[in-house]
């Protein structure tokens, strides 16, 4: 894409989950060629207004199997 197309860049976009707005049901990704004066935005302009009780980067890492232990 930055060579055939000029491309400045390139986005690899995935959505997982119903909660992520995928819209087909099975892993998939967006390859999108990018320009610098493009108009367009990959990253969020909001925070999410969902609230995690406890520290997230604890929870993750307690999900872990143990053989990938901190």
């Amino acid at each position: 894409m930055r060579t055939a197309l000029k491309a400045g860049g390139v986005n690899v976009l995935n959505a997982s989950g119903p909660g992520s707005e995928q819209s087909v049901p099975h892993l998939h990704f967006h390859v999108v060629p990018r320009w610098l004066d493009d108009a367009f935005s990959t990253w969020p302009t909001k925070r999410s207004r969902h609230q995690i009780a406890d520290n997230p980067v604890t929870q993750l890492a307690d999900a872990m199997p143990a053989t990938h232990a901190r």
